[in-house]
């Protein structure tokens, strides 16, 4: 090896050995700064941006499976909201009451990211039991119980609420029932161990959430209110084959239409398996 490339090898070493110290002397000040709370050199951002709850600004007029799972989480936090897939103004104005109460700005009723992250928020600090229980409850607190027939007859004031028992989608309407009133029938979405039926009902004096077959309701969302007018409410155990859609009348046509103050299965049954007092 000539002495020239000696040198050249020096120089090389040389370089290398400088460009070493350079990066470490740029490394330290980079640490130094990120742990005084610098952004440290080279770097244009802290982090990455959080992810956005849903991909889209909820607001009326929209439909789609989003719109489904934020329903959902409002019927979780105590908002009685159908989970129909369908943004409408009952959502609508559980997103402002829940905005209001978290104050939330502006109230709009639109779920931005701002307002989806803070429901989630709220949900996942539920308790574990007051989300997805599978412990039935009573439709009807507060109503006036009344007689047993094919179901329960039970009153209460305008406006009162019904609820699903368990979780449960709507399977038919029919619109006439009695005396120009409705009857609602759903379908449990997991059979109750020990219920006489698949099916449950409530008639007469209500105004449905929503008429649209299929919607589902979890389990203590409002299904309906009590009517402005009317004969009062029948609720009890449904079928999807019998002619007046009750447990009842496809074996006991006696229980159609008993005097006051009757007891009969259908009702007994469906007030003790529900806790209806």
């Amino acid at each position: 090896m000539t002495s020239s490339s000696l040198k050249r090898l020096s120089g090389k070493r040389i370089s290398a050995i400088l460009g070493l110290l350079l990066v470490g002397v740029l490394s330290g000040a980079s640490s130094a700064m990120a742990s005084s709370g610098g952004a440290g050199l080279g770097s244009a951002a802290s982090g990455p941006e959080p992810r956005a709850v849903f991909a889209r600004t909820l607001r009326v007029g929209q439909s789609g499976s989003d719109v489904g799972r934020l329903q959902t989480w409002l019927s979780d936090l105590g908002y009685a909201v159908a989970v129909t897939d369908q943004f409408g103004s009952e959502t609508k104005a559980a997103v402002r009451a829940f905005q209001r109460r978290h104050d939330l700005t502006p109230v709009s009723g639109s779920v931005g990211n701002k307002t989806a992250t803070a429901i989630l928020v709220a949900v996942r600090n539920l308790p574990r039991n007051r989300v997805a229980s599978s412990r039935p409850i009573d439709p009807i607190p507060g109503f006036r119980i009344e007689r047993d027939d094919m179901g329960v007859d039970a009153g209460s004031h305008p406006g009162a609420p019904i609820y699903a028992p368990l979780a449960s989608r709507l399977s038919q309407v029919m619109h006439d029932w009695y005396a120009g009133e409705p009857l609602l029938l759903y379908q449990f979405v997991h059979r109750p161990p020990g219920a006489l039926s698949d099916y449950w009902y409530v008639a007469e004096q209500v105004n449905p959430a929503t008429t649209r077959i299929g919607a589902y309701f979890p389990e203590g969302s409002r299904v309906a209110t009590f009517a402005s007018s009317g004969t009062d409410i029948e609720i009890g155990w449904g079928s999807p084959t019998a002619w007046s859609r009750t447990l009842a009348s496809g074996s006991d046509s006696g229980a159609a239409n008993p005097p006051s103050g009757s007891r009969t299965r259908w009702g007994e049954s469906f007030k003790r398996y529900f806790g209806i007092r």
